[in-house]
């Protein structure tokens, strides 16, 4: 006969078993990025995954990984194959008026430049891949760039607007899982942060552990299940199945505050907020390979108070000051800089001011095509 089970005994083993397991993962570190599917037993994705929250993960086979570049490359089709000799690479940085934040990914910017059939002067075909990741920051630019450097571009194309070089605490989500390569970036290319953003403390033992790392792994997880529904369907954003977009209020409300900045006399302190010099942290990463800034479109009110905002976000007094000062800044450093703020007519963004419907998105491509191709002649 049996000896009857203990209990207790099975719920201490079980507990020792579950902390043993955790340490031992905790200490081995796995690289659980490097295990993926994409551009093996389906096809890479066109674009960085990317959910808003768990709630839209179903709606668009996405789940965001960007605190393990491993999992956000592996999914890329950029990380297919090895650079073909006939290719001219062009890789675009960006937010998500880059990453597409309303189209689908055929009709993305990228894709629209590719649709070109763009011909470099040396014959190689021009072939553009979206390096977009939704919320403007040039520090996850530059983060992004720096990976994105072993798979050789020959241009970068690197669309900016006024909150991409605005301080923001939230810039922290960006450089916490990268603190490593992040410090490392400051040391190389003398980057001056503010103290907030270095202060950033090395993950504890707990961190490490399968626990700890329990929504992270969830998210590897769940964007490989998402392969094959991507290779299925072509979806990976809810709100590119949109066909049509609301028509945006032209009326403005008689404010000119952006962000903590309440009125125009906060115009010194803006301009000395603003991080121009990680563009030339962008140009010493891409080494060889130029690199081609733009000021991308904005949506332009032309109703009530259009004298002073251009938009919901933006005052005109903030962003006429930025534009002079970027351009200046540009000019003195002698950077290839490009200003297409108010390029667009009203009727071809989305439903943010400066997410583009295809329309847009195909505009955009056909005035940046003449600067890829006298890029590549150089």
């Amino acid at each position: 006969m049996n000896p009857p089970v203990n209990a207790f005994r099975v719920l201490v083993k079980a507990a020792l078993i579950f902390v043993v397991i955790n340490l031992a993962y905790a200490y081995f570190d796995p690289p659980v990025g490097k295990l993926n599917g994409y551009n093996i037993l389906w096809p890479g994705r066109v674009r960085f995954p990317y959910a808003e929250s768990p709630l839209f993960y179903a709606a668009s086979h996405n789940a965001s990984v960007v605190e393990n570049f491993d999992a956000m490359f592996g999914a890329h089709v950029l990380s297919a194959t090895h650079k073909e000799t006939d290719e001219f690479r062009v890789f675009l940085l960006g937010d998500s008026a880059t990453w597409g934040g309303h189209v689908p990914p055929g009709e993305m910017l990228a894709a629209q430049l590719n649709r070109l059939e763009l011909t470099a002067c040396d014959g190689r075909r021009v072939r553009a891949y979206d390096l977009g990741y939704p919320w403007p920051s040039l520090l996850r630019d530059i983060l992004v760039l720096d990976q994105a450097m072993q798979y050789e571009p020959d241009l970068v194309i690197w669309p900016v607007t006024l909150h991409s070089f605005e301080k923001k605490q939230a810039e922290r989500d960006f450089i916490v899982p990268h603190a490593d390569r992040m410090r490392r970036l400051t040391e190389t290319y003398h980057i001056k942060l503010p103290r907030a953003y270095l202060e950033i403390s090395p993950p504890g033992l707990l961190d490490k552990t399968i626990v700890g790392q329990r929504k992270h792994l969830k998210n590897v997880f769940l964007n490989q299940t998402f392969g094959p529904v991507w290779a299925a369907t072509g979806v990976d954003n809810n709100f590119g199945l949109v066909t049509e977009h609301p028509i945006f209020p032209q009326d403005m409300p008689a404010d000119i505050s952006y962000l903590e900045y309440k009125s125009d006399k906060k115009k010194p302190e803006l301009l000395q907020s603003l991080m121009f010099d990680l563009i030339r942290v962008g140009h010493e990463i891409a080494a060889d390979a130029p690199v081609i800034v733009v000021n991308e479109p904005i949506f332009i009110v032309t109703g009530r108070n259009s004298d002073l905002r251009y938009n919901e976000l933006y005052p005109r007094w903030a962003y006429d000051a930025y534009r002079a000062a970027l351009t200046d800044w540009m000019t003195r450093e002698g950077y290839a800089f490009y200003d297409y703020w108010n390029a667009l007519p009203v009727n071809v963004f989305a439903n943010e001011v400066f997410h583009r419907d295809p329309r847009g998105e195909r505009l955009f491509a056909e005035m940046l095509a003449p600067h890829i191709l006298d890029a590549s002649c150089k």
